[in-house]
């Protein structure tokens, strides 16, 4: 969702390091729970885009300057965060890494996470200062139950829809309508109430979601209409009307 100019990236000089953080309290990997069709490592690992990417196991009980220096090399900076923080944006990295430079730190210790001059990493020990500037006030949050879970959903959900209709795509009811992070939809496009949008799915100008449809993995063309039907790896073509209860896969209509 968000767009980065390659040749200005300021992370190109650093590693991005995801800690796929075990936590107890799920009964699998909580860093492979998926979130609006990411993995919550996934939503953590986009904010460094344009660095070197790692993505490393740890608990509670890890040493993590131990474990991360062996993954230097000719980086600049580190950037160390964990898998259960989704909430973290491309934004915060780049106001973090900002602050961090501005005041010519050599370490930055995070309410979940690290920054280093890779100078002062590969030889210290340990880090010893504690956080000391609050950024974004969600950015940290840590998913460490399934109440905490359904906030974050709801939260990247509303991110979600809102980036929808600010490109100009006609959201009728925010809380009801489900659209998954890698979808297209082109600005004209209308969606009604209970629509669920899935996978890598398109929907294109001016089409037409009434109440109650799924659309997985499929390409809704332009000025289609879908009238509550099911579809799945399938294309619907310009301005084709799907009927009530239609169930479409694998299908060019």
């Amino acid at each position: 969702m968000e767009n980065v100019n390659e040749e200005i990236n300021p992370m190109q000089d650093a590693l991005f390091i995801v800690l796929l953080f075990k936590n107890d309290s799920f009964t699998r990997a909580a860093y492979d729970i998926e979130i609006a069709g990411k993995k919550m490592w996934e939503w953590v690992s986009i904010c460094g885009s344009g660095a070197k990417t790692k993505t490393i196991p740890c608990t509670e009980e890890t040493d993590i300057i131990s474990l991360i220096k062996p993954f230097v090399e000719n980086e600049k900076y580190t950037f160390v965060f964990y898998s259960d923080t989704p909430l973290i944006t491309r934004a915060n990295v780049l106001e973090i890494f900002e602050y961090f430079k501005q005041n010519n730190l050599s370490v930055l210790k995070l309410k979940r996470g690290y920054v280093f001059e890779n100078a002062y990493l590969l030889n210290c020990e340990s880090v010893l200062c504690d956080y000391n500037k609050i950024f974004d006030g969600n950015e940290f949050f840590a998913v460490d139950s399934f109440i905490k879970l359904a906030r974050v959903r709801e939260i990247i959900k509303r991110r979600i829809n809102r980036y929808h209709m600010k490109n100009a795509v006609n959201i009728i009811d925010f809380n009801s309508t489900n659209i998954d992070a890698d979808v297209i939809i082109e600005k004209g496009a209308t969606i009604y109430p209970n629509n669920c949008i899935y996978g890598q799915s398109y929907i294109g100008e001016n089409a037409v979601l009434e109440p109650n449809n799924v659309v997985k993995d499929s390409i809704i063309s332009s000025g289609a209409v879908l009238k509550g039907a099911y579809v799945q790896n399938s294309r619907v073509s310009e301005n084709t009307i799907i009927s009530p209860f239609e169930k479409i896969i694998d299908k060019n209509i």
